[in-house]
């Protein structure tokens, strides 16, 4: 019996042994995935409405997609590349000079003063710096000329051999009137570096202002090796197939430049010359319209208009248009539209009012007609062609009022 009873509660103890082992085992790996969750999960957890950080690109990343951009003729893209440049590294002088230069080929001549000006705040001794400040400066012309002749001068200064520099002057110095200076500068640039796109393009400016256009469309054409996909080139190199009577050429040079720049009105306006050189004054219309559509508050966009109507004998379409060049005014869409005041020293707007002028005597408005006849013979006395345009719809006129033929003028034409 005892033998038998003992080994009944040996049994018993040994499985409530058991028992507590497995649940002292269970609650040990509870704790211990208690404490991993803890350690190691919850912090690699993000936590809730705080972004991701993710990683941050280096500048010399954002330069390299600028220069591809700039390449391939996407100017506003190279600039933003070149401005996220900035971003990460803002004390870079030569990121702000690179980006000016971009803006300088997109037409941006006040943002590109401003980042050249901040290069030299950056870098006040960069060579690269006052060059490109000159350059900018020589392309707002006026009183910024002397400036930018001190600028790129300091930029030679301080590296004589910079082909950057001396292309630069040579413009600098070709605005200047200081034609024989200018070349000697060219040929410098490109001697120095022939694969400076600024060295070939300096060359072909010096050229043109020389009236050698041959010479001056085979520097454009080299430039355009260089970068074929830069609007400013194919501009210039259409001006040199104009120049050259090749109509052909140059149409297909400034549609190239409209497709580079779709919102451009400029090569809108070149193709509407070529079309009217050749007396295609209905497409030169089409042309001049589709500029008008792109910047509907631009007057001078406006007049174009307004004189390619005239030559197609649309008086009306032309008084419409030239009206607003002149007086300004709200287009049907609603922009608004400042006048041109008459301006001696510009050929084009003496002939928007001697056309308006005109259109208004043939159309028998000869009040408002007399009004711009008498300002032109005012405003601009020693202009022969103004002066005569301005006779001649006085003596139409005459005539319209008093139904008597008067004498026709026989000196310069319209």
């Amino acid at each position: 019996m005892y033998l038998h009873g003992s080994k009944w509660s040996m049994r018993k103890n040994s499985k409530k042994s058991k028992a507590r082992f497995w649940r002292i085992l269970l609650l040990l790996t509870l704790i211990g995935a208690a404490v991993y969750m803890e350690q190691v999960i919850v912090p690699a957890i993000p936590a809730p409405f705080i972004p991701t950080p993710t990683p941050t690109r280096s500048p010399a990343s954002y330069v390299l997609e600028a220069v591809s951009l700039f390449e391939a003729g996407k100017l506003d893209q190279a600039e933003e590349a070149y401005q996220e440049a900035i971003l990460v590294q803002p004390d870079e002088a030569e990121f702000y000079i690179a980006l000016a230069r971009v803006q300088v080929f997109n037409n941006k001549l006040e943002e590109a003063e401003l980042n050249a000006r901040n290069a030299l705040l950056l870098s006040p001794d960069s060579a690269d710096a006052h060059a490109v400040l000159g350059w900018i400066l020589d392309f707002q012309g006026g009183d910024k000329l002397i400036e930018a002749q001190e600028s790129v001068e300091r930029a030679l200064d301080l590296n004589p051999n910079s082909p950057r520099a001396h292309a630069y002057y040579a413009e600098v110095l070709m605005d200047l009137g200081e034609y024989e200076e200018a070349l000697v500068e060219a040929r410098t640039a490109v001697q120095l570096d022939p694969n400076l796109l600024e060295a070939q393009r300096s060359l072909g400016y010096v050229w043109e202002n020389t009236a050698n256009y041959e010479n001056a469309l085979d520097a454009y054409l080299s430039a355009m090796r260089i970068n074929p996909n830069l609007t400013l080139l194919h501009l210039s190199a259409g001006d040199m197939y104009q120049a050259l009577g090749d109509a052909e050429n140059a149409r297909e040079s400034y549609l190239r430049a409209v497709a580079l720049s779709p919102n451009d009105t400029t090569p809108l306006t070149r193709i509407m010359l070529v079309y009217a050189r050749d007396g295609e004054y209905g497409i030169a219309s089409q042309y001049a319209a589709d500029a008008v559509l792109k910047d509907p508050s631009n007057a001078m966009l406006h007049g174009n208009l307004g004189r390619m109507y005239y030559k197609n004998n649309d008086y009306d379409g032309a008084i419409e248009s030239l009206a607003l060049a002149i007086h300004g005014g709200v287009t049907e869409t609603g922009e608004e539209v400042i006048g041109i005041p008459l301006d001696p020293g510009s050929p084009v707007v003496i002939e928007f009012y001697s056309t308006y002028g005109l259109a208004l005597a043939k159309t028998a408005r000869c009040d408002l007609a007399t009004q711009i006849f008498e300002a032109l013979l005012i405003g601009v006395p020693d202009d022969e062609v103004a002066v005569f345009n301005a006779t001649e719809g006085l003596r139409i006129c005459a005539e319209v009022e008093t139904g008597t033929p008067q004498p026709t003028l026989t000196t310069p034409p319209e």
